[in-house]
């Protein structure tokens, strides 16, 4: 009986270290998709999301169920035929997983970095795309950029000053991401605007409600709120 009692406990300890995942919140993350051009929704877009792991499909506005990975998720959206826009959102680690080592100790933390518990995508994507109703057809530069190049987050070939940042090949996918993280945080548009870029340097603004406008100012792939002007 005494050795049957132990049998159980081992049993029990090992399925609660293999699920500390569990705690996090598991190795899929539901997500909500939305395209839009300019300051206008678009619907019905067929887009594609992929990592490493995993492959789905959503129309938007629409909700999927991704498996999280430490790789960019990519998302590629079609609308009557043509493509009309794709973007990366990168993971980042989710703070609760530092908490396995209190928990499941460092097996707990080895469990969720391998199965990919322990990355979270942004909960909210926003496309943003070129469609006007007509159809037309782009070209993607490679999702991933090089550390420290600077490359488009969406279409070749495109440089608009003061324009989208998505369609402005001087800014790289990891600062458009995290200046659109900046103005989400702030509940201001994500459709934000280049107002200067150099380098690794760049200045955006969006626009906030009660009309009033937030730049955002990044280095590389670190950027914060400066101010709000009306």
């Amino acid at each position: 009986m005494h050795q049957l009692s132990k049998k159980v406990a081992v049993i029990g300890l090992t399925y609660g270290l293999s699920a500390c995942a569990s705690i996090v919140g598991g190795t899929h993350q539901h997500l909500t998709v939305e395209t839009r051009s300019a300051n206008q929704d678009i619907v019905g877009a067929d887009c594609t999301l992929s990592n490493e792991r995993d492959t789905q499909h959503v129309t938007t506005p629409g909700t999927v169920t991704i498996h999280r990975g430490s790789a960019p998720l990519e998302v590629r959206c079609v609308k009557d035929g043509a493509s009309i826009g794709g973007q990366s959102f990168y993971s980042t680690i989710r703070p609760m997983v530092w908490g396995n080592i209190l928990f499941g100790g460092l097996i707990g933390l080895v469990v969720d970095f391998s199965n990919d518990a322990a990355h979270h995508y942004p909960n909210a994507l926003t496309v943003l795309t070129t469609y006007s109703g007509q159809q037309t057809s782009t070209t993607y530069v490679p999702s991933v950029a090089a550390p420290g190049a600077v490359s488009a987050p969406g279409l070749m070939g495109s440089s608009q000053p003061d324009g989208l940042a998505s369609l402005d090949n001087r800014i790289s996918p990891a600062t458009f991401n995290a200046a659109q993280n900046v103005a989400a945080r702030q509940q201001c548009d994500r459709a934000i605007h280049v107002v200067m870029a150099d380098g690794q340097r760049a200045l955006f603004e969006s626009t906030c409600p009660a009309s009033t406008t937030l730049q955002i100012e990044c280095k590389a792939a670190e950027c914060v709120p400066v101010h709000t002007a009306t």
